[in-house]
């Protein structure tokens, strides 16, 4: 990693204490429910971002949420947790995309569709991989914003877009301008703020699962399909589902389920 994404990178602050207080609530195996709701409802900025995510169109709710109960009843601890995880990213990162020819909106539409993506396909099936998949998928592509601020400092914003230009992969784009990746600098990141190492070693390896421990395999290769599936942009086009299909394919992932979610989500 070059200087300036290091010292970019040490700049970012801890996560607020109330997205604190809900990941010790979500790492207690005895906390409930309602210890979930509670640790929520004392930030009402919070909890003003966790209803308005949960109130997205991707997640297919018929009728509108308006509590903190109601969310965490419906969509569990899991999703829950990574809107607060998320509510962290709108307080500390400014997003500027430009590097990439990219909007803000249209990184937020990404990252939420990741996360539906993800909570579409394995909530019935394997759900148990959701505590790790779910944050996972929501926030692999924050790096991405750390990444553009260094492009921007180092004066090298037209590299992405030569090479996107080029059709160039972009992470070797990067690789070239910063000496990282966007997936490493999101794990360099998660691993500052003390978050669960498994988490960390998925994002890692999502662009090479085959790199991962026999028990992260899996999940990194359902990462790396998920992010196939959705464009940096947020858009899902035939080309990037036969993408993921491929990988899908080549790790033995669970095919039914994810054509499923996806007919749910583009049909909504």
């Amino acid at each position: 990693m070059t200087k300036t994404l290091l010292e970019n990178i040490d700049s970012i602050p801890p996560l607020p204490e109330s997205v604190q207080e809900v990941e010790r609530v979500y790492n207690n195996p005895d906390s409930t429910l309602e210890d979930m709701q509670k640790a929520i409802e004392k930030d009402p900025i919070l909890t003003a971002d966790i209803l308005r995510l949960v109130n997205s169109p991707a997640y297919g709710l018929k009728n509108q949420i308006t509590s903190v109960k109601q969310a965490v009843s419906l969509l569990g601890k899991d999703t829950i947790r990574t809107f607060a995880l998320s509510s962290a990213v709108n307080s500390n990162f400014k997003i500027d995309l430009s590097p990439y020819g990219m909007s803000s909106e249209e990184f937020a539409t990404a990252c939420s569709t990741q996360l539906a993506l993800a909570v579409n396909w394995l909530i019935r099936t394997e759900s148990k991989n959701l505590s790790l998949l779910a944050p996972a998928a929501f926030l692999v592509d924050l790096g991405r914003v750390v990444i553009a601020k260094t492009l921007i400092d180092d004066a090298k914003e037209d590299i992405i877009e030569k090479a996107l230009l080029a059709g160039e992969d972009i992470s070797n784009a990067e690789k070239t301008a910063c000496g990282a990746q966007t997936t490493d600098v999101t794990a360099t990141l998660f691993h500052s703020w003390n978050l669960d190492p498994e988490i960390v070693h998925i994002i890692r390896y999502s662009d090479d699962p085959d790199g991962a421990t026999p028990d992260e395999k899996r999940v990194s290769a359902q990462l790396k399909a998920i992010r196939e599936t959705v464009m940096p942009n947020g858009e899902i086009t035939d080309e990037s589902i036969a993408t993921a299909k491929d990988t899908i394919e080549e790790f033995e992932l669970d095919l039914a389920s994810y054509e499923k979610a996806l007919d749910k989500m583009m049909n909504q």
